[in-house]
């Protein structure tokens, strides 16, 4: 039998990749990234445009938070905060770094301020719908996984987060496969894992 403590710990977490710019960008024109995120439009709120040393400066930031040089793209992230504090990408990306620091607090508010600049970020309601769950606030999280994906439907980590929050939390096993089901036609690689996972639910349906 498969074990569910085992098989479903891959929670995916925002990515940062919240790009400097007045409007929503097409994915080929975003910094490089590798994290589970490429499947995501990023959209900052409106702002004047950003100089050619602040689109780089703030590219900086984005590679050392992917390359957990959590020092360095706090210090660039801050920096942009008190420069340009109508930027909500530099509010989340800031969230990012104390959620991995586990400091739920100050993540909560940059990521509630960041959706207060920019109320279509969907990367934001994902990062702040994890928070909720580590504060055992379910529902809350069901409806911030809900409106990232109401705003992004391909955002494949919002689609499987929403699928573990039914499968572990919710115990609703159809919605459940609904969403992986959703994640797994968005991936460019198999998941054989994932597949064997929603095959032992159907099971489990049609066993009941």
């Amino acid at each position: 039998m498969i074990n569910t403590s085992t098989i479903r710990l891959k929670v995916l977490t925002a990515s940062a990749i919240l790009v400097l710019s007045a409007c929503a960008q097409s994915p080929d024109k975003m910094p490089a990234d590798n994290g589970p995120d490429t499947h995501t439009t990023a959209s900052v709120t409106a702002a004047p445009s950003a100089t050619k040393a602040e689109r780089d400066r703030y590219r900086e930031g984005l590679v050392a938070l992917n390359d957990n040089e959590i020092a360095k793209a706090q210090r660039i992230f801050g920096e942009f905060i008190r420069k340009r504090p109508e930027l909500a990408g530099a509010y989340t990306n800031l969230a990012v770094i104390h959620f991995r620091k586990d400091e739920i607090d100050q993540a909560l508010k940059l990521v509630d301020k960041a959706i207060t600049l920019n109320p279509e970020q969907s990367q934001a309601y994902n990062l702040r719908a994890q928070m909720m769950v580590k504060q055992g606030k379910i529902k809350e999280a069901e409806a911030d996984y809900n409106r990232a994906i109401e705003l992004n439907p391909k955002y494949i980590n919002a689609q499987y987060n929403l699928a573990l929050l039914y499968d572990v939390y919710l115990q609703d096993i159809e919605l459940a496969i609904k969403h992986y089901e959703i994640y797994m036609s968005l991936l460019k690689k198999p998941d054989q894992e994932t597949k064997d996972w929603i095959m032992h639910l159907k099971g489990t349906l049609n066993n009941g």
